[in-house]
């Protein structure tokens, strides 16, 4: 009996052992499987986050490519626009004897400069904006530094003396004619570009010579005195803020004194002229007949002069408008970050370069805004690039467009 129970214990020991075993290897089995299947999930995972990482980096890179292209392509074109319109000028003043007058070498003076900010200035500052950084070394960062706050600087007093030379032909008529002279033109001429030389050359060149002056970052091939505020504020005052209200009020001038001869409110003596695409009159000319002055007066109907009122005084509007949008948010923005210890969160880069760019854009304009609108540089312009020769139209001693 107890035997029989002995094997009959035994065998039910051994049955829960059997079934522990079985149950242990069970779980095992479970186990092993949510391993597996946990492992290969994870690996699938890291997959696909290569994946998207690998497409996320294509996309970039194909996205950085084709900026980069368009960026190229306009920058080409504006380049290109710069250089030409420039240049036309310029071959359009050596080539025809008419265009060499004393007024026309200012035209030349702005457009030599323009010229060098479409040669020089655009095409290097695109580098750097494309790339991000500026590769070219240390002495040629200095070299496009001086070369576009120069020209830059030169273009702009260029405008101003331009817009000097129209008040005084108005204001003062004959009596200027008979002062001006080759000579004097190129006295304006070489004051604009010393000026200019005086206001960044030796800055730019010799800051980091200055006691306590930092190392010269050229990869980066900022001005020495981005954040210089007070000498900022002064060459504000040079470039932008003074030409800028000599601009004004010289063509406030200007068209105050043809709106107020247009209505006769100075009655003299007086025979017509037009000076580059302004309407005036010169008084107190000396002629030998009282019918020689009604002779030249009857060819000019009131209706006509108040219509060349109206398109000087488009123009003059035109000219200042187009100056101010192109150096105004550059100069406002410029000195905003000299203030600022974090310029980009105060100005965001994007706008400051498109600001930049704006700012160039002026030396691409200025040839159709100063010489386009001047009848004997478009007469000159048809001969140059249609090999054509127009038929001059007869004009009075006096008569300069």
């Amino acid at each position: 009996m107890n035997s029989t129970w002995v094997i009959s214990s035994n065998i039910v020991n051994s049955d829960n052992y059997f079934k522990y075993n079985n149950a242990l290897l069970s779980n095992l089995i479970h186990t092993d499987k949510n391993i597996f299947y946990s492992s290969t999930i994870l690996s699938h995972t890291i997959s696909s986050q290569n994946l998207l990482k690998n497409y996320n980096i294509t996309n970039d890179i194909i996205s950085r490519k084709v900026t980069n292209f368009t960026l190229i392509f306009l920058v080409s074109i504006m380049t290109l626009i710069t250089v030409l319109g420039n240049l036309l000028v310029i071959i359009a003043f050596i080539t025809d004897a008419r265009l060499r007058t004393y007024s026309n070498y200012f035209i030349l003076n702005l457009s030599i400069a323009d010229l060098c900010v479409g040669l020089v200035c655009i095409p290097l500052y695109a580098h750097k904006f494309i790339f991000d950084e500026w590769y070219l070394g240390y002495h040629l960062c200095k070299l496009w530094l001086v070369f576009d706050y120069v020209v830059g600087s030169a273009s702009t007093l260029c405008i101003v003396v331009i817009s000097y030379d129209r008040y005084q032909m108005v204001s003062k008529g004959l009596n200027y004619l008979s002062d001006i002279t080759i000579q004097r033109a190129l006295k304006f001429v070489f004051g604009t570009w010393l000026i200019a030389i005086l206001n960044y050359g030796p800055a730019i060149i010799l800051w980091d010579w200055l006691p306590g002056s930092e190392p010269y970052q050229y990869r980066t091939c900022d001005p020495p005195f981005a954040k210089n505020f007070p000498y900022l504020i002064t060459t504000a005052l040079v470039e932008f803020f003074v030409p800028f209200f000599s601009l004004t009020t010289l063509n406030l001038l200007v068209y105050l004194n043809i709106r107020q001869r247009s209505r006769g409110l100075i009655r003299t003596n007086t025979m017509k002229f037009t000076y580059n695409g302004l309407n005036a009159k010169l008084s107190d000319v000396n002629l030998s007949k009282e019918q020689d002055v009604r002779r030249s007066s009857s060819k000019y109907p009131k209706s006509t002069s108040l219509a060349r009122d109206r398109r000087a005084a488009k123009n003059l509007f035109i000219l200042v408008f187009a100056f101010v949008i192109c150096w105004c948010p550059y100069t406002l923005l410029t000195l905003v970050r000299a203030v600022c210890k974090q310029a980009d969160k105060c100005i965001p880069s994007l706008i400051y370069e498109i600001t930049f760019w704006l700012l160039w854009l002026n030396s691409t304009i200025n040839p159709f805004l100063y010489s386009c609108l001047h009848v004997k540089f478009r007469e000159a312009f048809y001969r140059i690039l249609c090999f054509y020769k127009p038929k001059y139209r007869h004009q009075l001693p006096t008569e300069l467009v």
